[in-house]
């Protein structure tokens, strides 16, 4: 159109000089009074003619210089609108010659991708292959005369490539231009919701999606689980709602006014499957608006909380049973003491409870190792449940202990006949595996209200009792109230007999080793005190250290153990049994005990032993009890090198703290939290706090009772340095203990 309009332009000009140089000729002939002047005519026509003419030719200048001018100014602006085009549209365009070179990059390849176009043009495609391998083998692919459209990445950003071959028409040969389009963004958007709907889909709970007009779009594999329902039956459909079992106006109603109020609703309804079976579920409904703010879609949640619920049961089971024995535990057993002494003060009624303690359940423990105690344990509750009433409770609170509540007692006789049942049920052996194993108990009986008017006296009172019991010789009952014991033993023994076993030799150690897990290396033992009754065979120290305590007899028994450790380490060590220390148990009273660590310093002087070679435990119940002289002792005799450690370390589940504060070099992890481990995660959880404990505080720890390759490899998973128990060795007389642990001589 503008070549149109110049050439128009042209002629313009070329009639309108025509004219004029006609019309002047005619006047110079004429000479303006029709007379023509013969001498002048011919040279005054010419002149004019040429005048026009010189003036046509400037003018037909003009009017090609502004054509040229304006053809200039219009590519400069098309040339501005390409390059917005290429910003805008995020193109590439790559021309390629017939010879394999890039001729030419158009659009922001500088700006997106990291690289140049001014280091590509001008040179063959080979310079490609170093920067992108990839879209180097499409462009060999072009030149070969292929048309197509590929995918790659050139930089950070990725493209959807098409190509054109062109081929030359003199040489034959093929070039081609390739026209990339920038799609990162649909790339990415791509990813994102094949993202979601994998989200979607892998979700436990289930979703429906539906439209404003409340047409389902879209189900989740969640959703047809719980419902049975298939994606082919719901979509389409307007079942979406209809999933709730039991709908009634008013749910709708709550629902709809929930959505306008703040765009979902959230509640626990009856759901229905498609065999008509409901459910409970946690049931939320949503609005999605689009950008105008309309309702677009409404997305459903929920949950199937029958499965929650049942869980729910059985963690409130296992919170309140005993996992061993399948009783009521502590929690449960107190829960139930508190409601039966509500009734028996409205009924002006009596009640009763019986703290029960077996007698020697650690020694079976340690002759037979803990997985024949727990059998035996689990055996004890079963005889329990068969000797009280349905209506009564046999709870099991920790370790060996059993207790039971009996409600509307009438007597003190049926209170004594109640307790001689409890004493029947150890009358028989227990068969274990196939070995019998013979059991007492001690019981305590508190009576409400004559031994205590609320739940802490009553306790305390049965608690005093069972004590007084085992105080009494065992194997037997006692009642606060009535002031005596029941069921004597015929084998009780007294002070005086404790006193001459010292004296007759009867006392004695046993040893058990001390492991480390990472080496294997026997790193030292424990001395454990045995007293060898004339009658009775090996009697552990818990069944005679209390009256060992009230007789005042604790500090000769104690002495004697020092010395006897000591004495035996010295002759190991000459023996070439390799030990770091060797340990042993101290009570009460020798923590109160002035002299006492006097009487340590002599007896490692005496046998030439560092003080290091001698380690100190204090069980964690009696290190609580006396914190303050315990801790003299330790800060004292830590002073000159002796080790200490806090034996049945988590005992007490008191606050750790206070090992912060303490001088000992090592805690030993109380054994029934190992025993329980591998039945409770809460146990496990717990043993791996107290390893961190000892770590934080650079303390060793030692895992207590390990029995069973499994026991060890949970203790190494928890961190714990050290082990002792039943896997390595049972506690050995100091014979055996030379003979199992002493090095071979060197032969050179």
């Amino acid at each position: 159109m503008a070549s149109a309009i110049h050439m128009w332009q042209q002629l313009g000009v070329a009639i309108f000089y025509v004219a004029t140089g006609v019309a002047l000729t005619f006047a110079g002939i004429f000479n303006f009074t029709g007379e023509m002047s013969p001498g002048e005519m011919l040279p005054a026509g010419w002149l004019s003619a040429g005048l026009l003419v010189v003036a046509w030719l400037l003018t037909s200048a003009l009017v090609h210089y502004r054509r040229l001018a304006a053809g200039m100014i219009g590519n400069v602006g098309k040339n501005a609108l390409l390059e917005k085009m290429f910003t805008v549209s995020s193109l590439l365009i790559w021309n390629v010659d017939d010879k394999g070179n890039l001729t030419a990059i158009e659009g922001p390849l500088e700006e997106k991708d990291g690289v140049s176009a001014a280091d590509l043009v001008g040179r063959s495609l080979d310079i490609v292959e170093t920067i992108n391998p990839v879209f180097c083998d499409m462009l060999k692919r072009a030149q070969q005369g292929e048309l197509f459209d590929d995918f790659c990445a050139i930089g950070h950003r990725y493209y959807h490539h098409h190509f054109f071959p062109q081929q030359h028409r003199k040489s034959g040969k093929t070039g081609f231009q390739c026209i990339s389009v920038d799609i990162t963004n649909e790339q990415e958007l791509r990813a994102t919701s094949e993202l979601s709907q994998q989200v979607i889909s892998q979700t436990t709970e289930a979703i429906v999606i539906l439209d404003r007009q409340r047409v389902v779009t879209s189900v989740n594999s969640a959703f047809s689980q719980l419902t049975d329902y298939t994606w082919e039956k719901m979509v389409g459909s307007r079942r979406g709602f209809e999933v709730i079992g039991q709908p009634t106006f008013s749910l709708y109603r709550t629902i709809l006014n929930g959505l306008k109020r703040t765009g979902s609703w959230n509640g626990e309804v009856s759901l229905r499957r498609s065999t008509g079976e409901l459910f409970a579920a946690n049931f939320t409904v949503s609005v999605i608006k689009n950008n105008a703010g309309l309702i677009s879609n409404y997305v459903i949640f929920f949950s199937d909380l029958s499965h929650m619920q049942r869980t729910h049961e059985e963690l409130r089971y296992l919170a309140n049973h005993d996992n061993l024995t399948d009783l009521p535990n502590r929690r449960l057993f107190l829960d139930r003491l508190e409601q039966g002494v509500k009734r028996a003060q409205r009924s002006k009624s009596q009640l009763a409870i019986f703290f029960i303690d077996l007698d020697n359940f650690k020694l079976i423990n340690d002759v037979h190792g803990h997985y024949v105690g727990d059998e035996l344990l689990k055996e004890i509750g079963r005889r329990l449940l068969l000797a009280v009433r349905q209506s009564d409770t046999v709870a099991r609170l920790a370790g060996d202990e059993f207790t039971i509540i009996t409600e509307n007692i009438t007597d003190t006789m049926e209170v004594n006949s109640i307790a001689r049942k409890i004493m029947t049920c150890f009358e028989a052996p227990f068969v274990i595996f196939g070995e019998s194993i013979d059991m007492s108990a001690s019981v305590g009986i508190g009576v409400y209200p004559d031994d205590g008017e609320d739940l802490t006296s009553l306790l305390k009172g049965a608690d005093e009792a069972m004590y007084k019991a085992k105080a009494e010789g065992r194997n037997g009952f006692y009642s606060l109230s009535e002031g005596k014991i029941g069921h004597l033993p015929e084998s009780m023994f007294f002070p005086s007999e404790l006193r001459l076993a010292l004296k007759r030799g009867q006392m004695e150690l046993v040893y058990q080793s001390l492991h480390d897990l990472r080496s294997g290396r026997v790193i030292g033992c424990e001395g454990l005190l045995r007293w060898n009754h004339h009658c009775r065979g090996i009697i552990p120290p818990a069944d005679f250290m209390t009256l060992s305590e009230g007789a005042g007899i604790t500090a000769a028994i104690g002495q004697w153990t020092l010395n006897e450790a000591c004495q035996q380490l010295k002759a190991w060590r000459a023996q070439r049994v390799d030990l770091d220390y060797v340990s042993i148990n101290i009570a009460n009273s020798q923590i109160n005990d002035p002299g006492y660590p006097e009487m340590v310093i002599d007896a490692l002087a005496k046998y030439n032993l560092h003080p290091s070679s001698l380690m100190l435990e204090i069980a964690e119940g009696v290190l609580l009890k006396n914190m303050t002289q315990a801790c003299q002792l330790m800060r004292h005799l830590s002073a000159t090198g002796v080790r200490f450690s806090v034996d049945e370390f988590g005992s007490s589940l008191a606050d750790y703290s206070y090992v912060r504060d303490i001088p000992a070099d090592t805690l030993k992890i109380d054994q029934r939290l190992l025993m329980r481990a591998r039945t409770g995660r809460e146990d496990a959880a717990l043993i791996r706090a107290l390893v961190g404990i000892g770590d934080i505080l650079q303390k060793n720890v030692v895992a207590v009772g390990v029995e069973r390759p499994r026991q060890e490899e949970l203790m190494q998973e928890l961190g714990c340095q050290l082990a002792q128990g039943f896997l390595y060795a049972k506690p050995m007389t100091a014979e055996l203990f030379s003979k199992t642990y002493t090095r071979p001589a060197n032969p050179h």
